[in-house]
């Protein structure tokens, strides 16, 4: 019996360290040191430099802060990414409660947001949102704005309802929509509509609403087939449609550049921070993109706190800041003079890859697969279904 006893023993030790090594060898848990992305594992642990750079140097200062927005779209039925939510009322509440627990952690962590909703989502919450207990008794977004203290911008595709009509549906909501625009086509030139928003915009849906950029944000290219071209870092006032990357001082609309739009992008700009790659006194920005989408898939909105949280020591030595666009802008004119700065993505070594050969930086309709950037502006529903 005492030798059956030993036996069993001896077989429970083996299997307890078989477990043990899987758990360490799991990439899940560890981060997949290499593969171009800053996991908040790696980055926390601090064992992958390849991927996380270097730890911050708390020690110092540095006058190079990198500006971080987090900023959510939804789309229009058409894009084939969404449902049609004013027929789909489940889909609705679904993606409500996702969004709701979303912004809750966004302010538990103390970052700013930026919402920009499509028309569908708000003609949806305008029938169904009266209010719940989990927003104070106030319709979803009056809650981010009055609640969390968060900005609301208009996102349109303009296919049947443009920025005036969504900015109008905000409205109705009982929230001013922001000047801000969320997201535009910037190039080829004579498909630009960086002039297009310097004029004040009538409603085609309700044309007795009017409304008028301040602040453009997201520009991209046509279908995305060369986003990279204009993946930029910092602010500065598109001269015009054929020349988006020239800066004129006496162009009405400045521009936020969102650079990879991604935590990679972030990590991109911190090696370049640590490494003083980037230069002193200029504005340096960095969008972080959340698809409302994913914000339904289990772990999303976990994974993305942990992020946060894995940047907290950056957050407390104030190498960055998270911000509002509009915040963006009343920084660049108080603290930086509204000096401009261009900052391109390829202009110099990358952590992460030249972001032209990176399928899931630029994007490419039509490869099979959903990058960031066309999940981000909603254009190519045969990649993002």
């Amino acid at each position: 019996m005492s030798k059956l006893i030993t036996i069993i023993i001896v077989i429970l030790v083996i299997a307890a360290g078989i477990g043990i090594y899987f758990i360490f060898q799991n990439p899940a848990s560890q981060g997949s040191c290499g593969d171009g992305a800053c996991q908040a594992i790696e980055r926390q642990k601090g064992t992958c430099s390849e991927d996380c750079g270097n730890p911050p140097n708390t020690t110092g200062t540095s006058s190079n802060v990198i500006y971080v927005s987090i900023v959510t779209h939804n789309e229009e039925p058409l894009s084939g990414q969404y449902p049609d939510f004013v027929s789909d009322e489940d889909a609705f509440w679904e993606h409500r409660e996702a969004l709701v627990n979303f912004a809750k952690m966004l302010n538990e962590e103390g970052v700013e947001y930026n919402y920009q909703s499509d028309w569908n989502f708000l003609l949806a919450a305008a029938m169904y949102d009266k209010g719940t207990s989990s927003t104070n008794g106030k319709n979803f977004l009056r809650y981010l704005k009055e609640d969390l203290g968060f900005e609301i911008d208009p996102h349109a595709h303009e296919t049947q309802y443009n920025y005036a009509d969504v900015a109008y549906l905000i409205n109705q909501l009982g929230v001013a929509p922001s000047r801000t625009v969320g997201g535009f086509l910037a190039s080829p030139p004579e498909q630009s509509k960086a002039e297009y928003f310097r004029q004040s915009l009538k409603g085609v849906k309700y044309p007795d609403y009017g409304w008028k950029a301040e602040i453009l944000w997201g520009g991209g290219t046509y279908k995305h087939q060369d986003d990279e071209e204009i993946l930029v870092s910092g602010v500065w006032k598109p001269k015009d449609n054929e020349n988006f990357l020239v800066h004129d001082g006496n162009a009405p609309l400045p521009d936020i550049g969102g650079y990879m739009s991604n935590w990679q992008g972030l990590n991109d700009l911190l090696q370049k921070q640590e490494s003083e790659e980037l230069e002193e006194g200029k504005i340096y920005t960095q969008t972080i993109f959340a698809g409302q989408i994913d914000m339904i898939k289990s772990g999303y909105i976990e994974d993305f706190g942990q992020q946060i949280q894995s940047l907290s020591e950056y957050t407390n030595a104030g190498l960055i800041k998270w911000t509002g666009l509009k915040e963006v802008i009343d920084i660049w004119k108080s603290e930086y003079n509204s000096e401009p700065n261009i900052y391109a993505y390829g202009s110099a070594s990358t952590a992460g890859g030249d972001a032209s050969t990176s399928g899931t930086t630029a994007g490419s309709c039509g490869d099979g697969i959903c990058g960031d950037i066309e999940r981000q502006r909603g254009t190519c529903a045969q990649d993002c279904k």
